[in-house]
């Protein structure tokens, strides 16, 4: 009998210890952040049933220092938030309450403020334009900075004037081609179409999403929302942080967001700027806030193929490219980077992204001003989740080698639990493994007695 708990013991230890060459080392996970002045991190992994591997790497406050906690930490979801609104209008298309290729001015009742391309009012704006990217609406930068407001100053503003006020055919706004026939991401979009559930659900979209999405998979609306007021201790609040290498670094953060409360760590060079709390005009496309573990709740709901809140068929119908990958995309400016948008295949407002190395993975990813995530799930249903307190940002050569640094350690996480279902039940059952050690342990204490 003893020998036999012995060969157990050994047996489990050697699953526990031998993660493979493919998975990543939790040390290498800290020193690759840490790299690229992230302040914290939270890393999940997960597939449709278990939590495969979690992490929690750096502070979510720097002062004082207060490390990221994945239950507890709150994060702004930045364009992950966009993600819910697929969700949402798929819900809707599924009671027949709406057709993705319907002229959405049928559903905001608004005969004085009708949405169209001035230069194409023949061509609808669609639900599945807009949540494609698709509806040939332009980004104006410059404007769009001005959606920033400290504290909660945006929320008095509603999400139907912004809409109105932004994609309308007396702007500028608009790209010089048809809607359908060309795509460029657009955040105006996608509130737009959050109206739209705001108008046919007859309530607000924050209340959609966490008494229709969030609160039936399980997960506690007490603790999400939008607004700073929504959460009882703004304290587990993630804290925003941008890195400034110089004064002029900080001057010219300053001078692009003025309207934010922006203050330095310490007086000397280099340090921390960090950025008080705030929110954004047009909150459903990237003011969304939960902890890692509440997004990696949703997440799996998606990997279970909608669970209770959506059928199977819709989720194939946002994971499916629309215009089936033949819609260019729009470069709005020739002259700059567009490396990772050309890397992008629209779908729902979810989009399917082609790594370095050639796979493809689906999801969303989302930046705020001292926000960076990833949210991918691969072929195997395999979901990687990485949030962040960095900045992409700012003006600073640090943005490239962040997201190639978050690209590294999602494909090793997808190598580690494609690579071998040994290693991934060896992540996946640290917990489990701990209860199995102390079970055997106990057990071999009561054969020794």
């Amino acid at each position: 009998m003893v020998c036999l708990l012995l060969i157990m013991f050994a047996l489990v230890f050697n699953i526990a210890t031998s993660n493979g060459s493919n998975c990543p080392n939790p040390q290498w996970i800290e020193q690759s952040l840490e790299k690229i002045y992230v302040p914290g991190a939270a890393i999940i992994v997960v597939n449709a049933t278990h939590v495969l591997y979690e992490q929690a790497v750096g502070h979510k406050s720097l002062s004082p220092r207060e490390p990221i906690d994945i239950d507890k930490s709150i994060f702004s979801l930045a364009s992950i938030s966009k993600t819910f609104i697929g969700i949402a209008v798929m819900q809707l298309v599924e009671q027949e309450l709406v057709d993705l290729d319907t002229d959405i001015n049928q559903y905001l009742s608004e005969p004085q403020r009708r949405i169209f391309h001035p230069r194409y009012p023949s061509h609808s704006i669609t639900l599945r334009k807009l949540l494609s990217h698709s509806a040939s609406i332009s980004i104006n930068r410059q404007e769009e900075d001005t959606f920033f407001k400290s504290g909660d100053e945006a929320f008095n503003e509603s999400l139907a004037d912004m809409c109105f006020k932004y994609v309308n055919p007396n702007t500028s706004n608009w790209l010089p081609k048809p809607p359908g026939s060309v795509s460029l991401y657009s955040n105006q979009g996608s509130s737009l179409a959050a109206l739209v559930v705001e108008r046919i659900a007859k309530m607000s979209y924050s209340d959609y999403v966490e008494q229709k999405i969030l609160k039936p998979i399980g997960i506690d609306i007490t603790k999400t929302g939008v607004r700073l007021s929504d959460f009882e201790n703004i304290n587990d609040l993630v804290k925003s942080y941008a890195y400034a290498p110089n004064v002029v670094y900080f001057e010219n953060y300053h001078r692009a967001m003025s309207q934010l409360n922006i203050t330095q760590i310490s007086d000397n060079f280099p340090t921390w700027l960090h950025i008080s709390p705030f929110s954004l005009s047009g909150y459903p496309a990237g003011l969304w806030r939960m902890s890692a573990r509440a997004l990696s709740v949703y997440l799996r709901m998606f990997l279970n193929n909608g669970s209770s809140i959506l059928r199977s068929q819709s989720i194939a119908e946002i994971r499916t490219v629309v215009g089936g990958g033949v819609i260019p995309l729009y470069n709005q400016w020739p002259a700059s980077n567009t490396t990772i948008q050309r890397r992008l295949e629209y779908a729902l407002s979810w989009y399917w992204v082609t790594a370095s190395n050639g796979d493809r993975y689906f999801g969303h990813a989302g930046e705020l001003p001292g926000m960076a995530h990833v949210m991918l799930v691969n072929k195997n249903n395999i979901g990687v989740i990485i949030l962040s307190n960095a900045d992409t940002n700012a003006p600073i050569d640090l943005t490239q080698e962040i997201w190639k640094t978050y690209e590294n350690i999602y494909v090793s996480f997808f190598q580690c639990f494609d690579s071998d279902s040994i290693h991934a039940s060896a992540f996946r059952a640290k917990g489990d493994l701990f209860g199995l050690f102390t079970a055997i342990a106990l057990l071999f204490r009561f054969v020794i007695a």
